[in-house]
């Protein structure tokens, strides 16, 4: 479609094409569902279990508590400024996830009740497939994945500090969302919607706390870094390890100290 086209016909374009990828997107969500349903019990039980670590209680709580206590800690217990500030930005990294997470679980809350889309069990036990928006039924709560949007949020989040992770973080928060899919949960496109606004919230807020002077810096070009501490941590880290290995405080896997 050329922008030398009159408006009327570019608008219509678009609007057929919005169309037609709501009809495939619905006949996906339908069939995907009913596949769902006649899955091996096998199956079904592993996804089940993988399910549960999509629980945001579980990402939340650890980061929450151990964030807020590292910043504590550097700014008053300990003396050592250099070690302080090692563990304060520690802190503020796990508070950058916590933040992640909760930001877009705030944001999927919100839009859960604003679209009212029922779930996949309605369409089995009624044939019910459609919204009833701004109702507190948990039945119709949908769109986006709560569940997806946790795993891909604390996917970023991390990533972004530690990049070589994520491929296999990302691959993890997919397969968290299609444990939703298999255990009849939510639609194709629920887990989408939750993996998207994770994805918007999570960069947003990056940009936050970078303005905040927090985590992260942003150089001229645009790229993002870690601040110092976030740099040197890693290097500290691995230079205690080697001196616990060189001591005997660390035994090296498979050796045994003998008596």
């Amino acid at each position: 479609m050329t922008e030398d086209q009159p408006r009327p016909v570019r608008y219509s374009f678009w609007f057929l094409l919005f169309l037609f990828g709501h009809m495939l997107l619905s006949h996906l969500d339908r069939t995907v569902s009913e596949l769902a349903r006649v899955a091996d019990p096998g199956l079904l039980d592993i996804f089940r279990a993988i399910t549960e670590a999509g629980d945001s209680k579980w990402t939340l709580v650890p980061t929450g508590v151990l964030g807020l206590g590292s910043i504590a800690a550097g700014w008053f217990i300990l003396t050592d400024r250099r070690v302080a500030a090692m563990v304060r930005w520690t802190g503020s990294a796990l508070m950058f996830v916590f933040a992640s997470v909760a930001l877009s679980g705030i944001a999927v809350n919100i839009v859960k009740v604003a679209v009212g889309r029922a779930r996949p069990k309605l369409l089995e036990q009624a044939g019910f497939l459609g919204f009833d928006p701004m109702i507190l039924n948990a039945n119709f709560h949908s769109f986006p994945s709560g569940h997806a949007n946790t795993a891909v949020a604390f996917a970023l989040a991390v990533s972004f500090m530690v990049p070589s992770w994520r491929g296999a973080l990302l691959a993890a928060a997919c397969l968290i969302g299609l444990s939703r899919i298999a255990v009849n949960a939510h639609f194709v496109t629920d887990v989408i919607g939750g993996g998207a606004l994770a994805i918007a919230t999570t960069y947003w807020l990056r940009g936050w706390f970078t303005s905040q002077g927090w985590v992260f810096y942003r150089e001229s070009g645009g790229t993002y870094r870690l601040l110092w501490p976030g740099m040197v941590l890693p290097l500290s880290a691995g230079r205690t390890l080697r001196r616990l290995r060189e001591t005997g405080a660390i035994q090296p896997p498979g050796r045994i100290r003998q008596a």
